[in-house]
């Protein structure tokens, strides 16, 4: 059993929505799904027929605010601004580009690269959502586009590592963290261009 980690990033144009979710734990809860309005409208019908803890008024307004999150993408490729750690080796690569950074004389806050946002008020064991600005977006692109993952791997040990870091990527799938990295690279990229905020879910 190991947490998953989604990031996605909505236009700075959109910052609305943020904000409704920082003050609304029902807004918050279902802030996941802002990307997809389809999704949105199926979980409406859902609590309509069976009711659920999710008032039906904030579904219905996050109805209308997912259409205009999405009007600020700049094409229908919604998954330029979504990213799904495959691997849940983000604790590794976490590990790794500190460990660089450091090396450089580079200070990260909290010691978390793209995972150690500002929390976002929800009231759900199960999940939790922060958040980076697109202040702390842009830095995180620029940060990451300058460093290769050949750059990182040097600090990877894994005897050295196993009870320190959790969920520990194993060496043989090393080639499948350097795809995800990559895939970070190009989100945080995309998100930059957008001038973007990302939101961080963890479950």
């Amino acid at each position: 059993m190991g947490f998953d980690l989604t990031l996605f990033s909505i236009s700075e144009k959109a910052n609305f929505v943020l904000e409704k979710a920082k003050l609304d734990k029902n807004y918050a809860n279902d802030f996941d799904k802002i990307q997809d309005t389809d999704d949105l409208i199926l979980h409406l019908r859902m609590i309509q027929s069976n009711p659920d803890e999710t008032p039906e008024n904030i579904l219905k307004e996050l109805i209308e605010d997912s259409k205009a999150v999405l009007s600020h993408y700049p094409d229908s490729n919604i998954k330029k601004y979504q990213f799904y750690s495959q691997t849940r080796g983000y604790e590794t690569l976490n590990y790794l580009l500190i460990a660089y950074l450091k090396s450089k004389k580079i200070n990260i806050d909290d010691n978390k690269v793209f995972f150690g946002g500002k929390d976002i008020i929800n009231n759900t064991q199960y999940q939790s959502f922060q958040y980076l600005d697109n202040f702390k977006t842009m830095e995180i692109s620029n940060l990451l586009q300058m460093i290769d993952f050949s750059d990182i791997v040097k600090f990877y040990n894994y005897k050295k590592l196993e009870n320190s870091v959790y969920k520990l990527t194993r060496p043989e799938n090393l080639v499948y963290l350097k795809v995800e990295f990559e895939d970070l690279k190009t989100f945080f990229h995309e998100a930059k261009k957008l001038n973007a905020f990302v939101i961080i879910k963890i479950n």
